[in-house]
C-alpha cells in the first residue's frame, strides 16, 4: 500500500531528504517509511518515523560515506530541538536504515546494512530493523517517498521465517527482560511498563496469527487474552496514549504485575515449538 504521510511525518521526511541531498548527492535514490505508519497507527506529538533508505552503489567507494551518514543523523538535532521546546518531546525523529541498491530485493536475512541511526544512537556496524517483521510492515503498509511504490522494490520479506524470527526475538530479548523486571529494585516507569507489556503482547499476537499489529492493537489483544492482567494493561495503554494514567494499581505495583503479566504473555506465546 502506498498512500499519503501524515502532514506532521510529512513535513519530517521532507526536511530529512533534503539535507540527505546536499550531504549525499544522488545517492539515496529510494524512500520509505515504514513502523507505525504502516500500521496506520502514527500519533503526531509522540510517534517516531521509521525510515527505509536505498543507497546508490555508486556510493560505495566514497571513504566520506559514513561520515556523511553521521551528519545526516546529527541535522535533526535543531528540529528536534525546536519540537521539544515547544512540549512536543522528541517525536517525529525519523529513524534510518540505509540498504544498498544492490541488496535490497535480496531475501531480508541477506541484506548486508550499510548502517543505521534510532534517536540519539548512530550504528556504523548494521541495524537491527532489517527483519522478517519490518519487511513485512513495509510490504503490507509502507509508503514510499522516492524511487516508485514499494510494491516495485521487489521485497523478500521471507514469509516462511517471520514466526521463528518472532520466538527468538521474545527467547533472546523479552524472556530475559521479563527476568529483570521481576528482579529490579525501583519502581517502574509509565514508560517502562508500555514497552514491557506492548511489545510481548505484539510477539504474541504475530506467533498465533502471522500478521503485525500497532502497540494500540497489541494493548487490545493482551486484554482480551490476559484478562488477569488487565490493570497493568490499562496502565501501558494510557501511557501509549497520553491519557490520564490510572489511579489503581499504586505506582509501588508495577513493577510485580509487569513482570507477572509478561511471564504470562511469554509462557502462553509458542516460541519453543519453533527454531
Amino acid at each position: 500500500m502506498d498512500s499519503t504521510l501524515p502532514e506532521e511525518a510529512s513535513r519530517s521526511v521532507e526536511s530529512y531528504l533534503r539535507v540527505a541531498d546536499r550531504l549525499l548527492p544522488g545517492a539515496v535514490i529510494a524512500c520509505a517509511v515504514g513502523g507505525s505508519i504502516a500500521l496506520d497507527a502514527y500519533r503526531p506529538g509522540r510517534s517516531d518515523i521509521d525510515v527505509i533508505a536505498v543507497l546508490s552503489d555508486e556510493w560505495k567507494d566514497h571513504r566520506s560515506l559514513m561520515a556523511r551518514l553521521r551528519l545526516l543523523h546529527l541535522s535533526q538535532v535543531p528540529r528536534l530541538t525546536v519540537r521539544a521546546a515547544r512540549g512536543l518531546g522528541f517525536s517525529a525523529c525519523c529513524n534510518t536504515v540505509f540498504v544498498w541498491q544492490s541488496e535490497i530485493s535480496r531475501a531480508v536475512a541477506e541484506i548486508h546494512p550499510v548502517a543505521s541511526h534510532v534517536g540519539e544512537v548512530f550504528d556504523a556496524q548494521g541495524a537491527f530493523d532489517v527483519n522478517p517483521v519490518i519487511w513485512k510492515e513495509l510490504i503490507d503498509g509502507g509508503i514510499s517517498v522516492r524511487g516508485g511504490p514499494v510494491s516495485d522494490w521487489s521485497l523478500d520479506s521471507e514469509p516462511g521465517e517471520l514466526r521463528n524470527w518472532v520466538a527468538r526475538n521474545v527467547r533472546e530479548y523479552w524472556a530475559p527482560l521479563a527476568e529483570s523486571a521481576r528482579g529490579g529494585r525501583h519502581t517502574l516507569s509509565a514508560g517502562a511498563v508500555e514497552w514491557c507489556l506492548l511489545g510481548p503482547a505484539r510477539m504474541h499476537y504475530t506467533l498465533l496469527t502471522g500478521e503485525i499489529i500497532s502497540k494500540e492493537g497489541a494493548g487490545r489483544h493482551a486484554l482480551d487474552a490476559f484478562p488477569d492482567h488487565s490493570a497493568i494493561i490499562e496502565v501501558a495503554l494510557a501511557q501509549l496514549r497520553s491519557d490520564p494514567l490510572p489511579t489503581t494499581p499504586p505506582r509501588d505495583q508495577w513493577r510485580a504485575l509487569t513482570a507477572s503479566a509478561m511471564e504470562s504473555i511469554i509462557a502462553d506465546s509458542p516460541v519453543n515449538d519453533l527454531n
